[in-house]
Protein backbone atom coordinates (compact mmCIF):
# COMPACT_ATOMS: atom_id res chain seq x y z
CA UNK A 1 0.00 0.00 0.00
CA UNK A 2 0.98 3.37 -0.36
CA UNK A 3 1.18 4.20 3.43
CA UNK A 4 3.80 1.24 3.39
CA UNK A 5 5.65 2.61 0.40
CA UNK A 6 5.84 5.75 1.92
CA UNK A 7 7.79 4.66 5.43
CA UNK A 8 10.33 2.62 2.89
CA UNK A 9 13.52 4.14 1.90
CA UNK A 10 16.00 3.93 -0.85
CA UNK A 11 19.37 1.29 -0.27
CA UNK A 12 22.13 3.36 0.45
CA UNK A 13 25.21 1.50 -0.66
CA UNK A 14 28.50 0.79 0.96
CA UNK A 15 31.79 -0.81 0.11
CA UNK A 16 30.97 -1.53 -3.63
CA UNK A 17 33.59 -4.35 -5.00
CA UNK A 18 33.66 -5.05 -8.90
CA UNK A 19 34.75 -8.86 -8.86
CA UNK A 20 35.75 -11.10 -11.76
CA UNK A 21 36.02 -14.85 -11.22
CA UNK A 22 37.19 -17.38 -13.70
CA UNK A 23 35.44 -20.79 -14.31
CA UNK A 24 35.70 -23.52 -16.82
CA UNK A 25 33.03 -23.12 -19.30
CA UNK A 26 33.04 -25.70 -22.73
CA UNK A 27 36.30 -26.59 -21.96
CA UNK A 28 37.39 -22.90 -21.97
CA UNK A 29 38.26 -20.23 -18.96
CA UNK A 30 35.24 -17.48 -19.04
CA UNK A 31 35.36 -14.74 -16.69
CA UNK A 32 32.28 -13.99 -14.38
CA UNK A 33 31.73 -10.35 -13.71
CA UNK A 34 29.31 -9.31 -11.04
CA UNK A 35 29.33 -6.79 -7.99
CA UNK A 36 29.41 -7.34 -4.37
CA UNK A 37 28.36 -4.60 -1.84
CA UNK A 38 26.85 -3.62 1.46
CA UNK A 39 23.66 -1.91 1.96
CA UNK A 40 21.37 -0.14 4.44
CA UNK A 41 17.51 0.29 3.69
CA UNK A 42 14.85 1.77 6.01
CA UNK A 43 11.73 -0.02 6.62
CA UNK A 44 9.11 1.61 8.42
CA UNK A 45 11.61 3.59 10.55
CA UNK A 46 14.12 1.01 11.14
CA UNK A 47 17.80 0.38 9.51
CA UNK A 48 17.99 -2.64 7.99
CA UNK A 49 21.81 -3.68 6.90
CA UNK A 50 22.57 -6.20 4.28
CA UNK A 51 25.43 -7.56 1.50
CA UNK A 52 24.22 -8.69 -2.13
CA UNK A 53 26.43 -9.69 -4.81
CA UNK A 54 25.07 -10.09 -9.10
CA UNK A 55 26.08 -9.95 -12.15
CA UNK A 56 23.57 -7.02 -12.75
CA UNK A 57 21.21 -9.00 -15.55
CA UNK A 58 17.91 -11.25 -14.67
CA UNK A 59 18.88 -13.91 -12.08
CA UNK A 60 18.50 -17.52 -12.50
CA UNK A 61 16.63 -16.91 -9.15
CA UNK A 62 17.16 -14.71 -5.94
CA UNK A 63 19.08 -16.40 -2.49
CA UNK A 64 18.09 -14.82 0.46
CA UNK A 65 20.71 -15.53 3.26
CA UNK A 66 20.14 -15.56 7.46
CA UNK A 67 22.99 -16.16 9.92
CA UNK A 68 23.54 -17.30 13.39
CA UNK A 69 23.78 -15.71 16.37
CA UNK A 70 27.99 -16.24 16.22
CA UNK A 71 28.42 -14.31 12.93
CA UNK A 72 27.25 -11.50 10.57
CA UNK A 73 25.70 -11.45 7.30
CA UNK A 74 30.05 -11.23 6.40
CA UNK A 75 29.85 -15.01 6.82
CA UNK A 76 28.30 -16.15 3.39
CA UNK A 77 31.28 -13.71 1.60
CA UNK A 78 34.25 -15.06 3.77
CA UNK A 79 33.11 -18.44 3.07
CA UNK A 80 32.68 -17.87 -0.77
CA UNK A 81 28.85 -18.46 -1.16
CA UNK A 82 28.00 -15.09 -2.16
CA UNK A 83 30.63 -14.94 -5.07
CA UNK A 84 30.03 -18.45 -5.92
CA UNK A 85 26.33 -18.24 -6.47
CA UNK A 86 26.62 -15.03 -8.41
CA UNK A 87 29.24 -16.10 -10.48
CA UNK A 88 26.67 -18.66 -11.45
CA UNK A 89 23.96 -16.41 -12.23
CA UNK A 90 21.78 -16.09 -9.13
CA UNK A 91 21.51 -13.05 -7.45
CA UNK A 92 22.49 -13.23 -3.40
CA UNK A 93 21.16 -11.26 -0.78
CA UNK A 94 22.41 -11.95 3.44
CA UNK A 95 20.35 -9.89 5.57
CA UNK A 96 20.92 -8.97 8.92
CA UNK A 97 17.58 -8.89 10.85
CA UNK A 98 16.77 -6.31 13.79
CA UNK A 99 19.03 -6.48 16.72
CA UNK A 100 21.57 -8.12 15.06
CA UNK A 101 25.04 -7.08 13.01
CA UNK A 102 24.47 -3.29 11.96
CA UNK A 103 20.51 -3.43 11.70
CA UNK A 104 18.95 -1.53 14.21
CA UNK A 105 16.56 -3.14 16.91
CA UNK A 106 13.15 -1.84 17.09
CA UNK A 107 12.51 -0.66 20.29
CA UNK A 108 8.93 -0.71 19.43
CA UNK A 109 8.67 -3.93 18.30
CA UNK A 110 6.05 -2.40 15.39
CA UNK A 111 5.85 -5.59 13.92
CA UNK A 112 6.95 -8.96 14.07
CA UNK A 113 10.29 -9.85 12.63
CA UNK A 114 8.37 -12.36 9.99
CA UNK A 115 6.92 -9.26 9.06
CA UNK A 116 10.04 -7.13 8.29
CA UNK A 117 11.23 -10.31 6.01
CA UNK A 118 8.30 -10.17 4.00
CA UNK A 119 8.60 -6.38 3.48
CA UNK A 120 12.11 -6.70 2.82
CA UNK A 121 11.28 -9.17 0.03
CA UNK A 122 8.98 -7.21 -1.25
CA UNK A 123 11.28 -3.44 -1.30
CA UNK A 124 13.84 -5.60 -3.04
CA UNK A 125 12.12 -7.43 -5.54
CA UNK A 126 13.09 -10.45 -4.56
CA UNK A 127 10.19 -12.69 -5.36
CA UNK A 128 11.00 -12.92 -9.35
CA UNK A 129 11.66 -14.63 -10.73
CA UNK A 130 11.71 -16.95 -7.60
CA UNK A 131 12.94 -17.14 -4.41
CA UNK A 132 15.35 -19.29 -1.66
CA UNK A 133 15.57 -18.81 1.49
CA UNK A 134 18.45 -20.01 3.72
CA UNK A 135 17.95 -19.75 7.61
CA UNK A 136 20.58 -21.13 10.15
CA UNK A 137 20.64 -20.84 14.24
CA UNK A 138 19.01 -18.24 16.01
CA UNK A 139 17.37 -16.96 12.67
CA UNK A 140 15.27 -19.96 12.26
CA UNK A 141 11.58 -19.44 14.37
CA UNK A 142 11.40 -16.18 12.36
CA UNK A 143 12.02 -17.05 9.06
CA UNK A 144 9.98 -20.40 9.42
CA UNK A 145 7.06 -18.09 11.06
CA UNK A 146 7.66 -16.39 7.49
CA UNK A 147 7.19 -19.59 5.17
CA UNK A 148 4.33 -21.05 7.89
CA UNK A 149 2.23 -17.67 6.89
CA UNK A 150 3.34 -17.02 3.48
CA UNK A 151 4.38 -20.23 1.69
CA UNK A 152 1.02 -20.89 0.42
CA UNK A 153 0.00 -18.04 -1.04
CA UNK A 154 3.32 -17.43 -2.93
CA UNK A 155 4.30 -19.84 -5.33
CA UNK A 156 7.38 -17.95 -6.26
CA UNK A 157 8.93 -18.31 -2.62
CA UNK A 158 10.13 -21.67 -3.89
CA UNK A 159 12.86 -22.92 -1.37
CA UNK A 160 13.89 -22.96 2.21
CA UNK A 161 17.32 -24.59 3.61
CA UNK A 162 17.35 -25.12 7.52
CA UNK A 163 20.30 -25.18 9.19
CA UNK A 164 20.98 -26.53 12.88
CA UNK A 165 17.09 -27.00 13.73
CA UNK A 166 17.54 -26.96 16.99
CA UNK A 167 15.04 -28.92 18.99
CA UNK A 168 14.37 -25.79 21.66
CA UNK A 169 13.77 -23.07 19.41
CA UNK A 170 10.05 -25.07 18.01
CA UNK A 171 7.08 -26.21 19.82
CA UNK A 172 4.71 -29.15 18.82
CA UNK A 173 2.38 -26.54 17.22
CA UNK A 174 4.83 -24.67 15.28
CA UNK A 175 5.51 -28.66 13.57
CA UNK A 176 1.80 -29.50 12.46
CA UNK A 177 1.98 -25.62 11.00
CA UNK A 178 4.83 -26.65 9.18
CA UNK A 179 2.05 -28.81 6.88
CA UNK A 180 1.31 -25.10 5.40
CA UNK A 181 4.97 -24.82 4.11
CA UNK A 182 4.43 -25.62 0.23
CA UNK A 183 7.88 -24.62 -0.63
CA UNK A 184 10.93 -27.29 -1.01
CA UNK A 185 12.64 -27.26 1.95
CA UNK A 186 16.03 -28.93 3.01
CA UNK A 187 16.72 -29.39 6.14
CA UNK A 188 21.14 -29.47 7.15
CA UNK A 189 22.67 -31.03 10.22
CA UNK A 190 25.99 -32.14 11.44
CA UNK A 191 26.58 -35.75 11.73
CA UNK A 192 27.15 -35.65 15.19
CA UNK A 193 24.68 -33.08 15.89
CA UNK A 194 21.45 -35.78 17.22
CA UNK A 195 19.62 -33.11 18.58
CA UNK A 196 19.44 -31.09 15.35
CA UNK A 197 18.93 -34.07 13.50
CA UNK A 198 15.86 -35.72 15.64
CA UNK A 199 14.45 -31.62 14.90
CA UNK A 200 14.94 -31.88 11.58
CA UNK A 201 13.06 -35.30 10.78
CA UNK A 202 10.43 -34.23 13.68
CA UNK A 203 9.89 -30.77 10.96
CA UNK A 204 10.55 -33.45 8.01
CA UNK A 205 7.80 -35.54 9.19
CA UNK A 206 5.20 -32.22 8.33
CA UNK A 207 6.20 -30.00 5.35
CA UNK A 208 5.21 -32.02 2.29
CA UNK A 209 8.12 -31.63 0.22
CA UNK A 210 11.02 -31.91 2.34
CA UNK A 211 14.60 -33.99 3.54
CA UNK A 212 16.85 -34.08 5.71
CA UNK A 213 20.78 -34.11 4.79
CA UNK A 214 23.41 -34.67 7.41
CA UNK A 215 27.17 -33.93 7.00
CA UNK A 216 29.43 -36.31 8.46
CA UNK A 217 31.69 -36.20 11.07
CA UNK A 218 30.62 -32.80 11.50
CA UNK A 219 29.10 -30.65 14.18
CA UNK A 220 26.64 -27.59 13.92
CA UNK A 221 29.26 -24.90 12.18
CA UNK A 222 29.70 -27.68 9.24
CA UNK A 223 29.49 -24.76 6.42
CA UNK A 224 32.45 -22.78 7.87
CA UNK A 225 34.33 -26.09 8.58
CA UNK A 226 34.05 -27.27 5.02
CA UNK A 227 32.52 -24.15 3.01
CA UNK A 228 33.26 -25.97 -0.45
CA UNK A 229 31.25 -28.92 0.16
CA UNK A 230 28.44 -26.93 2.04
CA UNK A 231 29.06 -24.63 -1.09
CA UNK A 232 28.17 -27.55 -3.15
CA UNK A 233 24.97 -28.85 -1.64
CA UNK A 234 23.47 -25.78 -2.07
CA UNK A 235 24.20 -25.12 -5.55
CA UNK A 236 22.74 -28.82 -6.33
CA UNK A 237 19.77 -27.89 -4.39
CA UNK A 238 19.24 -24.69 -6.35
CA UNK A 239 19.38 -26.42 -9.21
CA UNK A 240 17.04 -29.12 -8.01
CA UNK A 241 14.45 -26.28 -6.96
CA UNK A 242 14.53 -24.39 -10.34
CA UNK A 243 13.51 -27.69 -11.92
CA UNK A 244 10.83 -28.03 -9.61
CA UNK A 245 7.35 -27.42 -9.87
CA UNK A 246 5.95 -25.78 -6.60
CA UNK A 247 3.47 -29.10 -5.67
CA UNK A 248 5.46 -31.65 -6.88
CA UNK A 249 7.22 -33.51 -3.80
CA UNK A 250 10.97 -34.65 -3.18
Amino acid sequence: SSGINAEYGGPKLINVKHVSKSRKKGGKTADDDFLVFEAKVEILGNIMHYREASNGWVPKMNVMLFTGQHFTSSIWNDIGTMEDLASLGYRVVSLELPGHGLSREDPEKKIRVAEYIKLFIQHLDLYRPGLVVLTCDESNSNVMEYFIRYSHTSPLLKGLIVIDSAADQFTSMDRVLGTSIESQTLFLCGGTDSDCQTSANDWARNIPNSRVHSFSNAYREFYNEDPVVFNTILKRFLEYVAQKPQSEKI
